[in-house]
């Protein structure tokens, strides 16, 4: 213990009392494609607390290395540490290097002239690289959906850093006041443009914004090496400011209803089609009502209420919220069940319903209109054959006796005709038995074969069968989701990348959401060819790799 206290002694002895601090910069200019080192080091005992350089990031992308050395040399103690800054400028100017506070010690500050690169450079880098934003509106009602596209375009001379399906594009960053819905994952392939082909890496998503104002669109950027001229230049490609307007609820608009901004509302109920002509009290019937609104969120649409007559009672359930893709559109549905049950006798009516809409591409007020029913509830059968009993009716007992009266009582005698009956019964009874056995055989094998096949087989195989586009499009759906056990967001990017599938639920969606009166015509069995195609093909990439199926997973 007294040998090791006297070598800490030693050490403290040796320390130097005046540590020193020295900063500086491997170049005073650079152009703006090139990167600086900034060098600092501490000689003597390391602060406590780490500089914050965080103030450099407003001029500079920066990457820091920190090193420290302790070494014993002629039994002389010593101790450093140095931050080695990499800073790449973001803008051409003289920019400064602020002192930074280290320990006690404070670094003095330095000057970097950033000089821009000739032109006709700065021609020959733009066109190996470079982004294209294209946005689907300018502006936009609050709570309505903004689709932005941004292509990253780059030729055979660049490699581009964090891109591809494993490492992606950077996603957008979370921006104030907004909610942001990625269409799918990126996907690349190759395009003509300016004379030339480039590989094309794309980043869609929809921004759906909750204050009106100025919305501006979050930055991304990738880091690029480009050869030109023998020579390679390592770029910083950024995305150019684009700002939207968001535009605030409409005086017009009528105040009491829910806001719901969307550019198409499409509204289903199958309150019409229900059978109510044999209803009696303490029957119940179930109503389903979907809404569909094109370019907005799911959660922002609201429900439909309808104020019941006396004698019935609902039992609403909980209300099924969708996003789905159509084409580089969102659509937001809600899909509410009310069971509804009727506790007396009389005629009832449901009454008509409205729900109210902006429409954001004519700019005005929209109301849509569901229809009510009227239908009659009988007593009952326990009704009715409590009435009759107050009425007293009875049914008197027939019976007819044939024979003849002997000394013992009466001698019933049975006719001719009644045995020509019975044999006749007794040789339909043996036919029917074999015909029965003959076709319980058939059943029984169709039995087995219906027996490989689930509820929701059959109810899939319906859907696709059906004369209803979207029946189809609901059974194609159904079959990806069951058979890849995948989300139908993942079903319908699958759809739309085979082309059978993607012609009929293009067709679907154009009969659905257009004005057009013309019904699509559908293939039934090349779309069920296409579906087990898909399958397949699916299968088979899961065999090989995982890629395929992380790309296609719900985040």
């Amino acid at each position: 213990m007294v040998k090791r206290l006297l070598t800490a002694a030693i050490l403290l002895a040796t320390i130097p009392i005046l540590a020193e601090v020295t900063v500086s910069l491997s170049q005073t200019e650079i152009s703006e494609i090139e990167r600086v080192t900034l060098t600092i080091r501490l000689d003597g005992i390391p602060p406590r607390a780490e500089p914050d350089f965080s103030v450099l990031e407003d001029d500079f992308d920066i990457g820091i290395n920190r090193i420290r050395d302790q070494r014993i040399i002629n039994n002389e103690y010593i101790s450093s540490v140095t931050w080695i800054l990499t800073l790449k400028p973001k803008k051409i100017a003289e920019l400064k290097i602020p002192s930074f506070d280290i320990g006690n010690f404070t670094t003095e500050e330095l000057t970097l002239n950033v000089v821009p690169i000739s032109a006709e450079l700065t021609e020959k880098l733009n066109q190996e690289v470079f982004w294209i934003t294209k946005v689907d509106r300018q502006e936009q009602y609050v709570h309505g959906g903004i689709h932005v596209e941004r292509k990253l375009y780059y030729s055979n001379n660049v490699t581009v850093g964090r891109i591809g399906r494993r490492g992606g594009l950077p996603s957008p960053r979370d921006v104030d006041h907004a909610h942001i819905v990625n269409l799918g994952d990126q996907n690349d392939d190759w395009a003509p443009r300016n004379g030339r082909t480039y590989r094309v890496y794309t980043q869609e998503f929809v921004i759906f914004a909750e204050k009106s104002g100025t919305l501006s669109l979050p930055e991304t950027s990738v880091t690029a090496n480009i050869k030109v001229d023998n020579t390679s230049f390592d770029r910083v490609v950024r995305t150019e400011p684009h700002d939207l307007t968001i535009l605030p609820r409409p005086e017009e608009y009528p105040s009491g209803n829910p806001w719901l901004p969307a550019s198409n509302v499409v509204i289903t109920d199958d309150l019409e089609e229900l059978n109510l002509s044999n209803l009696v009290v303490g029957d119940s019937f179930s109503r389903k009502i979907t809404i569909e609104a094109l370019d907005s969120f799911s959660t922002g649409i609201p429900g439909i209420e309808v104020e019941l007559p006396d004698g019935m009672r609902s039992y609403p359930t909980t209300p099924d919220f969708r996003n789905e893709i159509l084409g580089n559109k969102i659509i937001g549905s809600r899909i509410d069940e009310q069971a509804f049950v009727v506790t007396r006798a009389g005629e009832y009516r449901i009454p008509d319903a409205e729900l109210v809409w902006w429409n954001t591409n004519t700019k005005q007020v929209e109301r849509s209109i569901i229809p009510g029913r009227t239908f009659v509830v009988g007593a009952g059968a326990a009704a009715n054959a409590a009435g009759d009993n107050v009425a007293g009716n009875t049914r008197p007992q027939v019976q007819e006796v044939s024979g003849l009266e002997g000394a013992g009582g009466i001698v019933y005698k049975t006719p001719l005709y009644m045995f020509v009956l019975v044999i006749i019964c007794i040789v339909l009874m043996v036919t029917s038995i074999g015909l029965f056995g003959v076709r319980g055989l058939i059943l029984n094998k169709r039995r087995q074969r219906a027996a490989t096949k689930s509820v929701d087989d059959v109810n899939i195989e319906t859907l696709l069968k059906s004369k209803s586009g979207r029946d189809v499009k609901e059974g194609m759906l159904r079959w990806l989701a069951a058979k890849l056990d995948i989300s139908r967001v993942s079903a319908i990017l699958l759809l739309q990348r085979h082309p059978t599938t993607a012609v009929a639920l293009r067709n679907v969606n154009d009969q659905q959401y257009s004005t057009s009166s013309e019904k699509a015509q559908l293939d039934r069995n090349e779309i069920k060819r296409a579906l087990k195609e898909i399958e397949q093909e699916v299968q088979k990439q899961r065999t090989h790799t995982t890629t395929f199926w992380q790309f296609y997973q719900p985040t």
